[in-house]
C-alpha cells in the first residue's frame, strides 16, 4: 500500500534519471493521471518522516520554518542591511532564484487574508446557538451518567465490604481475597475518577468560550495580539501546515472551512489563493458554475 501511494505514475508523473547537462527528477508524462498532483504531494508529505529542523524563533519573522516555497522547501528568514544602514527582513528559499520575499509585504498580505477570514455576525450567532445547545446537551448527559456511576460505585463498595467480612471470618483464602480486592478496588477508583470528571462544571468553560468568541469577527486582531508561538500554531492549524508562497501570493490546498467563505475575494485581492478541491464535481459551487466571485460571501 505504501509503495502504491508513493508511486508518482498515478499523478501523471515519471521519474527521469539525470543525463549530461539535463537534470533528473519528476516530469509530467503523456498518460492521464488518476489523482491530481496537489493531492499526491500532500500524501507524500504525510508519509514522509518529519525532519528534525531547529528553528530559531524571531518575532520579526514568525513565518520562518512554517511557510513553504512553491518547490516544497521550508522558507528560512534573515535580516538584510539596506543602503541607509537599516535592516529589512526577508523570507528566503534555499534554492537559487526561488522565493526571496519581503517580510513586510508577506505580513501585510497575510493580514489581508485574515481580514477576509473573519467570520460574519450571522455565523457568530449560529456558532453561539450551536454551542449553547451542545453544552446544555452535554450537561444533561453528564448528569445522567453521574447517577449511573454512583449506583455502580455503591454496588462495588458493597461487594468490597462483603469480601472483607468473608476474609475476617476465614471464609475465603488470602489468595482469593487479594485477587478480588484488587479487582473491586480498581473498579472503585475508576468510578470515582469518572464521577469527578463528569461533575466538572462545564458552564465555566462555556463562559470563557462566550467571552472570547466575538474575537472570531476580527482575525487580524487575534493574530496581531498573539505571541510568535501562538501565531505559528494558528497558521499551522488553519492551513494544516500547507501554506505556500508562489508568484507573489500565498497559496494553500487546505483551509479550515469556517475561515474559507471569502476565498474568491482573497484570490481577487491577491493575498491568498485557496486551491480548493470539491469532493463531488457534479455539485455546482455556490459562487457559480465558473467559480466567479460574488459579494454575497461577505454578507452578514
Amino acid at each position: 500500500m505504501e509503495r502504491i501511494l508513493a508511486n508518482p505514475i498515478y499523478a501523471g508523473l515519471l521519474h527521469v534519471e539525470a543525463f549530461k547537462e539535463h537534470p533528473g527528477g519528476l516530469f509530467p508524462g503523456i498518460h492521464e493521471p488518476i489523482i491530481d498532483i496537489t493531492t499526491w504531494q500532500m500524501v507524500q508529505r504525510k508519509m514522509k518522516k518529519p525532519e528534525k529542523v531547529k528553528t530559531v524563533i524571531d518575532d520579526e519573522i514568525p513565518l520562518r520554518g512554517i511557510l513553504k516555497c512553491h518547490c516544497g522547501n521550508i522558507l528560512t528568514g534573515a535580516p538584510s542591511r539596506g543602503k541607509s544602514g537599516k535592516y529589512f527582513y526577508y523570507y528566503k528559499c534555499r534554492c537559487p532564484k526561488h522565493n526571496n520575499i519581503s517580510a513586510l509585504k508577506a505580513h501585510t498580505q497575510l493580514l489581508g487574508a485574515f481580514e477576509l477570514m473573519s467570520i460574519s455576525d450571522k455565523m457568530l450567532k449560529d456558532i453561539k446557538n450551536s454551542c449553547t445547545l451542545s453544552i446544555e446537551k452535554e450537561i444533561k448527559s453528564n448528569g445522567e451518567k453521574v447517577i449511573l456511576k454512583k449506583e455502580e460505585l455503591v454496588d462495588v463498595e458493597a461487594k468490597l465490604y462483603t469480601l472483607e467480612e468473608k476474609w475476617i471470618s476465614n471464609e475465603i483464602s488470602r489468595e482469593t481475597y487479594n485477587r478480588w480486592y484488587a479487582t473491586y478496588n480498581y473498579s472503585s477508583l475508576n468510578l470515582k475518577g469518572a464521577i469527578e470528571r463528569l461533575s466538572t462544571n462545564v458552564g465555566d468553560v462555556y463562559k470563557i468560550l462566550q467571552k472570547n468568541m466575538d474575537l472570531l469577527t476580527d482575525i487580524p486582531y487575534v493574530y496581531t495580539k498573539s505571541t510568535t508561538l501562538q501565531k505559528r500554531e494558528f497558521i499551522s492549524m488553519v492551513f494544516d501546515t500547507n501554506l505556500y508562497y508562489e508568484e507573489g501570493v500565498y497559496r494553500t490546498p487546505t483551509m479550515s472551512s469556517i475561515f474559507s467563505r471569502n476565498y474568491l475575494l482573497m484570490r481577487d485581492e491577491w493575498c491568498l489563493i485557496y486551491e480548493k478541491k470539491r469532493d463531488d464535481l457534479l455539485i455546482i459551487p455556490s459562487s457559480g458554475v465558473a467559480g466567479n466571485r460574488t459579494r454575497v460571501q461577505t454578507s452578514n
